[in-house]
């Protein structure tokens, strides 16, 4: 074909778009449960169409919730098909999960900000509000057996000065997040991006978080000729 075809979500389930068509997959905003749903379903679809031979991701993300973040990045990661991230302005958190699983990261300013591999949560306790202002008390009694229920959160509002429960609790998701940026990319565990720090594009490049700037033609161009090169050796492989 002389054009590269590009497929959006709309139409990656098309089985009259042209052979060797690109699809094209956003990761943006706050990533909430929903969206990194419907981004396992979209990448799904991409995988299964035949005429599509490649995977570019345009990514403008802060991040977002934890659920469901890992499942997508090894769906991802077991995409069958290259897979290119392009990143306008943020690739940060939950979303720097998602594209270090991708073959190749590009962003295309040096001004975007890349990184912020870490965990956090926020707790909030109304009940002084809602009593001393509204007059509301709120009691919350639990079955005689459930010890542990929001054991986390009952630790905290009764002291707190000792976060540590949540703390473990966020470690573990945290160990999680390393270990995946580790497998993906090849970083060391003793890098410096564990500390949570978000990164410009050059620094993100020296520390091994993405692989270039450039210019997004170039990223689909950069994932077609990926995509060209995956069907010619499938077809080898298939012949012989």
């Amino acid at each position: 074909q002389d054009e590269i075809n590009i497929s959006d979500s709309g139409n990656l389930d098309d089985p009259d778009i042209p052979v060797n068509s690109i699809a094209v997959i956003p990761i943006d905003g706050v990533l909430v449960s929903w969206k990194t749903m419907q981004l396992v379903q979209n990448i799904r679809m991409a995988s299964d169409n035949p005429n599509i031979c490649a995977v570019v991701f345009l990514v403008n993300s802060p991040g977002g919730m934890v659920f469901y973040t890992d499942i997508t990045a090894q769906t991802i990661k077991d995409l069958q098909k290259p897979s290119v991230s392009v990143i306008f302005n943020c690739a940060a958190s939950a979303a720097m999960w998602l594209i270090s699983a991708t073959d190749y990261r590009i962003a295309t300013s040096q001004m975007d900000r890349i990184g912020s591999i870490g965990v956090k949560t926020s707790v909030m306790d109304l009940t002084g509000l809602l009593k001393d202002k509204l007059g509301i008390s709120v009691f919350e009694i639990y079955a005689s057996l459930s010890t542990k229920k929001d054991f986390q959160y009952r630790e905290l509002l009764k002291d707190p000065s000792n976060p540590q429960p949540i703390i473990d609790e966020l470690d573990q998701t945290n160990a999680i997040f390393q270990q995946a940026i580790i497998d993906n990319l090849g970083i060391s565990k003793d890098s410096e991006v564990f500390s949570g720090d978000i990164y410009g594009a050059k620094q993100a490049i020296q520390l091994g978080l993405i692989n270039e700037i450039n210019t997004m033609e170039y990223a689909i161009q950069y994932a077609y000729n990926l995509g060209l090169a995956s069907v010619i050796k499938s077809n080898f492989q298939f012949i012989n």
